[in-house]
């Protein structure tokens, strides 16, 4: 009787193991479990676009700031003489166009009043030649009055091409002329880069790896510190292979984060990359020789996070545990 209710235990608790173990194969196959994650977030540079000598420094490392916070201002004082010559430039460039616009007028003016001569001396020519054909007029007057015509096309010419020089000279008149133009060009290039001296945060965050002073030096394109911008959060992490097969764009997770044992974090499935980590590493693995080993890949998976909250700051870099709940989609908006 013992021996029996012995093998009965045994065989209860053997398909009570059964059980638990179709259960958790169940489980896991729609619930797809990495901790080869780590938290990310949008990192801005707030890289000078000018050079010179910094002369105010407002932030500190690992400073909160908002959008539009006044950082740092790089010395403005060889910008604004840039500005003023500029400026200067520009007024001269006006005064040029208006002195060539007054030339124009008065070339056009000589042209009508050596128009008018040419048509007057063109009838007193015509009234000649009547004259010397009908016998009242003398071939001297004839002559006197072919000359006079012939001076005053050649004046008439000459005004015209004074014309076409002067217009050719001035161009677009106004504020299309080229060279004002120019000029308001390297007023706005001048202004401009006025304004890069004061340099702006651009975006909500919070300020790391500064090291900045007064009297040092901004580089171009050369950033002296980082803002870890907090308006956005997600989780790059790399699932197997094998676990992608029920994995899709919208399925929802849980993301527990290491510093927060006690609380979880809710997600959703943003993107997943078309290749493997190791397709685009510096030396992609070669397995082209006789000692081959299949090694399963994992393959990176964007997942957003949807409820970050200031109660639970989160750090880049940090490291978390993803579960996908697969055939669970989200219905949200802009989860890229």
């Amino acid at each position: 009787m013992r021996k029996s209710i012995r093998w009965l235990l045994i065989i209860i608790v053997c398909l009570i193991l059964i059980a638990l173990g179709i259960w958790y194969y169940e489980y896991s196959r729609y619930h797809p479990n990495t901790a080869d994650a780590y938290l990310a977030a949008r990192v801005v540079q707030p890289a000078p676009l000018v050079a010179g000598r910094i002369v105010e420094v407002l932030v500190h490392n690992h400073e909160r700031v908002h959008s539009g916070t006044f950082l740092y201002r790089i010395d403005p004082t060889p910008f604004r003489i840039a500005v003023a010559r500029a400026r200067a430039a520009f007024n001269q460039a006006q005064q040029t166009v208006q002195a060539l616009e007054a030339d124009l007028h008065a070339q056009s003016a000589n042209v009508r009043f050596a128009h008018a001569i040419f048509t007057n001396d063109r009838l007193n020519a015509k009234r000649a030649e009547n004259l010397l054909h009908e016998g009242y007029g003398t071939r001297q007057a004839y002559d006197n009055a072919i000359a006079a015509l012939k001076s005053a096309t050649a004046r008439l010419h000459l005004a015209q091409a004074e014309l076409a020089a002067a217009r050719q000279k001035l161009g677009q008149p106004g504020p299309k002329n080229q060279l004002i133009r120019i000029a308001r060009a390297n007023l706005d290039e001048a202004l401009w880069r006025l304004k890069q001296t004061r340099v702006d945060a651009t975006c909500d965050g919070t300020i790391t790896t500064a090291n900045l002073h007064p009297g040092d030096m901004a580089t171009p394109g050369v950033s002296p510190f980082v803002i870890v911008c907090n308006s956005r959060w997600w989780v790059n992490a790399n699932f197997k292979e094998t676990d992608l097969s029920h994995i899709r764009i919208g399925d929802a997770a849980k993301v527990d984060v290491a510093m927060y044992p006690n609380h979880t974090f809710q997600g959703v499935v943003a993107s997943i990359s078309p290749a493997a980590g190791t397709a685009f590493s510096l030396l992609p693995p070669e397995n082209a020789t006789g000692n081959w080993v299949k090694v399963t890949q994992r393959i990176p998976i964007r997942i957003t996070i949807l409820d970050p909250s200031p109660s639970f700051p989160l750090r880049v870099g940090a490291s978390v545990n993803v579960t996908v709940e697969v055939n669970h989609p989200l219905k949200v908006h802009g989860i890229r």
